[in-house]
């Protein structure tokens, strides 16, 4: 049986603002999967597509004279931007709350659930909620853009 799994299941949550930094260290990271973990969560129904999330790591160069190769070296770590695509339902409790969230400047915490026992946490700002009308036959959507401002921490449910 092959490990690979659909995202058929998925939830996704937005949590209270969070204003406590995430130490990238083994202890810090466990120390934020206990704080994450503790929070409330509100479900954002009728999630399509949750888009993006994990690092991607920057690079700079550097070119000496004598030999004329360029060098790469890692830089910074940045989570990026995920995009949703909802089903537009204005009586979500879990969509008003990105609504609003996006009218802030603070970080709110996120919750990832695979459905498989797995389940990734993390904070970020609501940067975007843009209504998707399309065409007399689409369902209208709400699109929302979060720029992740931490590391994913990851509960992988004991496996």
């Amino acid at each position: 049986m092959s490990g690979v799994n659909t995202s058929a299941g998925i939830r996704f949550y937005i949590g209270p603002a969070y204003s406590t930094p995430i130490e990238e260290t083994p202890a810090g990271l466990t120390a934020a999967l206990a704080a994450l973990e503790a929070l409330a969560y509100v479900e954002v129904g009728e999630l399509e597509d949750a888009g993006e999330i994990g690092d991607t790591v920057g690079t700079t160069t550097f070119t000496a004279l004598a030999n004329r190769r360029a060098r790469k070296y890692k830089t910074i770590f940045d989570a990026g931007e995920q995009q949703l695509v909802i089903g537009l339902d204005r009586g979500d409790a879990g969509q008003t709350a990105l609504k609003a969230a996006q009218k802030v400047k603070a970080d709110y915490a996120f919750k990832v659930d695979y459905g498989d026992g797995a389940i990734d946490y993390y904070v970020g700002q609501v940067t975007s909620v843009r209504k998707a009308l399309g065409t007399a036959e689409s369902i209208r959507k709400l699109n929302a853009g979060i720029a992740i401002n931490s590391a994913i921490v990851e509960d992988d449910g004991g496996a």
